[in-house]
């Protein structure tokens, strides 16, 4: 007998689905200002650091593509569900998604054959990409 899907286990995903997005946003905003720093003080060679971005983009498409596969689950309704009980709304989850989804997908094609290409492209993510709220600075 399988164990059934509980309200602990949407818990669990809604929690997943928060750590994921928190998490990307997070590291958008702080690997964009790591770059930065570099490109500013041309501490890395240029290839080198296009591809930590590019990779990056890989990386946050990846991330950012977990949360349609969990919305095409049977079980989505019941996460939703929770986070509406919670006091979220369909439009909050678009205002996240919606910045995300634009620096995931405009990073791997933006410009980065100069470093200011790369401060450009850089300065671009940190304009859409705020931290994300937090008790702490992280």
């Amino acid at each position: 007998m399988a164990i059934p899907v509980t309200q602990v286990g949407i818990l669990r995903t809604l929690l997943q689905i928060e750590r994921n997005l928190t998490n990307t946003q997070r590291d958008m905003r702080n690997n964009a200002q790591t770059w930065r720093t570099m490109a500013v003080a041309q501490s890395q060679p240029i290839a080198t650091l296009a591809g930590f971005m590019n990779g990056a983009a890989v990386t946050y498409k990846m991330h950012l593509g977990w949360i349609p596969t969990i919305q095409a689950n049977a079980e989505w309704p019941r996460i939703q569900a929770l986070y509406l009980t919670m006091g979220g709304t369909a439009q909050e989850f678009i205002d996240l998604m919606t910045p995300l989804n634009a620096v995931a997908n405009q990073l791997g094609p933006a410009p980065k054959t100069t470093y200011a290409e790369i401060i450009t492209a850089c300065d671009s993510i940190i304009a859409a990409i705020n931290a994300p709220l937090s008790l702490w600075p992280e």
